[in-house]
Order: structure tokens, then sequence, then C-alpha cells
């Protein structure tokens, strides 16, 4: 199962002041923490945790069935590489590992998090509407599966977690989507299991 996250990088620094007393101590662990405070990029740092921690939050909910329920310090990021455009790292909860994967631009951070981390994904970012891109995740589901894109609906089930149906029954599931500020996202692994 996988999850993945978006940060519009403008409307987070809109939205939340990080700096505000007991915001990071609420979300981040001590040593969390000491990679922030180590950031040439404190802002930058933040959002790429959060947005690792989120994903990693969608991936588990969905592979265990979960209901909705995020508890920040249950989630422990461990940056493994971060260059350039990219990061790497893996987001551990209890005895369990996600994988993560991060593009990072100046105007957003978009994550992906996957228990195995040979689950192929393609991943898509666009700066538009949350509706027009569902419609382009119902688009790429109809294409590959030979379906018309207007038998397929977005559900969701008895936790929230979203699916596509067709012909009114859960038909596919192994896709992440997320939006905030300007942008959306999905993640999706179209292999076959």
């Amino acid at each position: 199962m996988i999850g993945n996250d978006v940060v519009d990088l403008k409307a987070a620094a809109a939205e939340s002041d990080w700096s505000r007393k007991g915001f990071l101590e609420k979300v981040f662990s001590e040593e969390e923490r000491e990679l922030i405070c180590a950031a040439a990029d404190q802002h930058q740092m933040v959002w790429l945790l959060w947005s690792m921690k989120e994903a990693a939050y969608k991936a588990r909910q969905r592979h265990f069935n979960l209901p909705r329920r995020l508890n920040w310090q249950l989630l422990h990021c461990n940056l493994e590489e971060i260059s350039t455009g990219k990061a790497s790292g893996v987001v551990k909860v209890g005895a369990e590992k996600y994988f993560t994967a991060s593009g990072i631009t100046s105007e957003n951070i978009h994550t992906t998090a996957r228990p195995n981390s040979k689950i192929p994904l393609e991943n898509f970012i666009f700066e538009t509407s949350s509706a027009a891109a569902k419609n382009k995740l119902l688009q790429q589901t109809a294409d590959f599966h030979f379906l018309p894109v207007a038998d397929l609906h977005f559900r969701k089930d008895l936790h929230g977690v979203p699916y596509i149906s067709y012909k009114n029954a859960e038909f596919f599931n192994r896709f992440s989507f997320s939006d905030h500020g300007r942008y959306s996202a999905f993640s999706l692994s179209l292999r076959i299991s």
C-alpha cells in the first residue's frame, strides 16, 4: 500500500507558523527537531519531515485498514539522503517501516511512502484543482484497464480511505491522492499483483 503528501510551501508559510510555541514538540521527535534546527532552510525541513509523516500515515492506514487517527509522535523520520531537488528516508511506526521519496522544489514538496521500496510507482503533481487532478487519475486508471472513464467513480470506505469503483463495486485502490494550496498530486501503482 502506498501513501503520498504534497505541501505548497507558500500556502504552508501563510497558514501555519511552525515556530509558534509547542508546534515542533507536538509534531516532531527530539531527533527530528535537531534536524530542523541544523537545516540551512528550516522552513523546508519542517515541511519535508511533515510530508514524510503524512505519506507514511496514509500508507499505514491503507495497509492495515485503520480508522483515521494521526498520532505524530508514533511516526519517526530518518532522512537517509537529501540533495538538491530530492530526499529519501524511512519513517518508522513501531516495527513497521515505510520508505519515502520526496521531490523538492522552491514551490512544493511531494513525498511518497510505501512498505516495500520495490513497489513501482508513478507520481503526478499538478498546479490545478483537486477535481481536475482526480479526473486525471480516473483517466489513467481507465486507460490502463481499458474501461470507459465514465464508469469509474471515487468513493471512500468506512475509514475515509479513497478507492475507485467500477459498476458500484470497489475496483482499484493502489493509489494515494493529496492536495494542498495550489497543488494536487497522486501516486499510483498500476502493477497487477
